[in-house]
């Protein structure tokens, strides 16, 4: 896609005037487009793999381990746990998934991380560090740190994450959100590329309450609203909380592409497609303004150029020195975004609205080889699966082993005895049973087989130590204890190894990041103005007297995701090089308090400056008291 310098963009520009057109028709809602609705239906569709295998490495995460279907010899379909009770047995699970899952996210959490702006051209590093601290402002009030958590999950779960970027108002607050996007709601096309650039269509299903719907697309009209309603008409205002389960997944598996699962929510479907059409690239000399028309729009720069030779021929000036506009024709790729109703009434379209020129969505799929996504979890079911096979036989073969049979002999039945009798007796403490053994017949025994010795034990440590070794989360990592005699070092290098082994995952996850953080970067640029920059960082801020607003909202910024100031390494090796500073001389005791992360600075810094004040009061008076001279 051709980029455009927006230090000089027309913003009257960015939406062409046919598009305006269309703009005016669709908030009619009298315009409709089946075919479009249609391709994002059999994009949704086709990701019902997906979906369906997302749905069970969730399930196996969260102790759901028995869930899969089993097809029997009679013909029937049914689950691994109802076909194990029919056989009489207890659906046993050991859900050692979980606690992998756990070990990974305390890894990611335990290495805090921030955003760090860098600017292109060192002279404007006051621009990075501004953004920076706004950039950090932005993952506070979206609490960016528990969210991408989360989202860590969903991508250690499914092999997939989702977010969306948007400058809205929300909690009566405008400003960027970012929020996470359901899988099961998303489509896009065919993707191949593991850089996702290929991506040429993306949409997400909403459900919305009836007057949300009307708030966000009546813009005000009544009669639009009105329009809504007559479409949404089998909506009802009611929420009925008793025809979906609360806190369940349920209704998250079970989605259609037209229809709300909920019956008193509106379906909503937003899609996004990269487009092309032949435009014009227009380049006004004369203001030095770049900007894109329709091929419609040639008569007018036709009319400009010609005015503004007429006008030279009055003033004497030569024709070959007059500023024109130049233009060339090209082939404008963009991303055009449109919101339909089930019945293809589109409710709002046009094109994207962001200076990046692209969807608000940020995703990643994992690791998309031959556009395949596998995630961290599928790697490990079968081990897991064999684990509870395996614990559930042990405690059947325990269950139908010989415990205790006693085994007494018909003939040596005592008289005026009943079998329960002898049983009561033969198990109560200090029992006595009395009876005249005949001769050559067998007196009574007891049976205890251990029938467990078969090996399954030994699978079961097998099984367990293949579940750490595919995974790469070895013990040292989650944290269990050693046998007596382990080396520290040998400790600490399990720890490495089970890290490295959780790199590639770490890294995609960090990429993801980037890409998010860079689209929120160029969001705040196009919309926060000088007000905003001041509220976030105070009027006083010595940044905003070193740049302006203009200046950072044109600035060329890199965007890396590095180490977090807040985390224990990077607290103590910058406080140890500034107290080598301070050592030799180099700065002053407030500074090191001012620069470094003491827990007890603040303080101390208050103390410093009550003492000098003091300090100062009493050299005053002592200058004072002294007499003056004598002329």
């Amino acid at each position: 896609m051709n980029t455009i310098d927006y230090r000089t963009f027309n913003r009257k520009r960015l939406m062409p005037q046919s598009d305006n057109a269309e703009r005016k028709a669709a908030s009619d809602f009298s315009k409709q487009d089946h075919t479009i609705l249609q391709e994002a239906c059999s994009a949704w569709e086709a990701l019902s793999h997906y979906r369906a295998q997302r749905t069970r490495n969730r399930n196996y995460t969260f102790g759901k381990q028995w869930c899969d279907p089993v097809e029997l010899p009679d013909g029937r379909v049914v689950s691994e746990e109802h076909y194990l009770r029919e056989q009489g047995k207890v659906p046993l699970k050991n859900n050692l998934i979980r606690q992998l899952i756990k070990s990974v996210l305390g890894q990611f959490r335990s290495a805090q991380t921030e955003p760090t702006c860098i600017a292109r051209d060192r002279n404007e590093q006051q621009l990075g560090e501004l953004m920076s601290s706004v950039m950090q402002y932005v993952y506070q009030h979206n609490r960016l740190n528990e969210l991408d958590s989360r989202t860590l999950e969903e991508y250690l779960i499914s092999g997939s994450c989702f977010h969306k970027i948007g400058y809205n108002t929300r909690h009566g607050k405008t400003d960027v959100w970012i929020d996470t996007v359901q899988p099961s709601r998303i489509f896009f096309n065919n993707i191949e590329d593991c850089r996702l650039w290929d991506c040429t269509m993306i949409g997400e299903l909403h459900d919305m309450s009836l007057p949300d719907v009307v708030a966000r697309f009546s813009q005000g009209n009544e009669e639009k609203a009105q329009t809504l309603k007559q479409i949404y008409g089998d909506i009802s205002n009611e929420t009925r909380y008793s025809s979906h389960d609360m806190l369940s997944g349920k209704n998250k598996d079970t989605l259609h592409f037209f229809t709300s699962t909920a019956p008193e929510r509106c379906r909503v479907i937003e899609v996004w497609r990269l487009e092309s059409r032949e435009r014009l690239r227009c380049h006004d000399t004369l203001t030095g303004d770049f900007y894109k028309i329709e091929l419609s729009e040639k008569d007018s720069i036709d009319k400009e150029n010609k005015r503004r030779m007429a006008q030279a021929t009055q003033q004497g000036t030569d024709t070959a020195e007059v500023p024109l506009i130049e233009s060339e024709w090209f082939i404008d790729h963009y991303w055009y975004y449109r919101f339909f109703a089930p019945t293809g009434d589109i409710l709002d379209e046009g094109e994207t609205p962001y200076w990046h020129g692209e969807h608000p969505y940020c995703f990643h799929l994992y690791p998309l080889l031959d556009g395949e996504v596998h995630s961290f979890v599928e790697d490990v079911i079968d081990q897991q699966r064999y684990i509870n096979r395996l614990i559930t036989m042990i405690d059947f073969i325990m269950g139908s082993s010989a415990k205790g049979v006693l085994l007494f002999p018909e003939d040596q039945i005592p008289d005026g005895m009943t079998l329960e009798e002898i049983a009561s007796e033969w198990t109560r403490y200090n029992g006595v049973i009395l009876f005249r053994p005949k001769p050559g017949s067998s007196i009574p025994q007891q049976i205890s087989v251990n029938a467990t010795n078969v090996g399954a034990y030994e699978l079961l440590s097998l099984q367990m130590r293949l579940l750490e070794d595919i995974s790469g989360v070895h013990s040292a990592m989650q944290g269990k204890a050693v046998s007596s005699g382990t080396p520290s070092s040998l400790y600490a290098q399990q720890v490495q190894y089970s890290a490295t082994n959780l790199l590639d995952i770490f890294e995609s996850f960090k990429t993801f990041r980037e890409e998010r953080d860079n689209k929120i970067l160029k969001t705040i640029q196009q919309y926060y103005s000088e007000q905003r920059y001041e509220r976030i960082l105070g009027e006083d801020s010595v940044l905003l007297t070193q740049v302006t607003p203009e200046q950072v909202r044109y600035a060329e910024l890199d965007l890396v995701i590095s180490e977090s100031a807040t985390a224990p390494a990077f607290r103590q090796s910058s406080n140890e090089f500034l107290l080598a500073l301070f050592r030799n001389g180099q700065i002053s005791l407030p500074t090191l308090l001012e620069t470094g992360s003491f827990p007890f600075a603040d303080k101390l810094l208050q103390r410093i400056d009550a003492e000098q004040q003091q300090m100062a009061m009493q050299a005053m008076e002592q200058l004072s008291q002294q007499p003056s001279g004598r002329s």
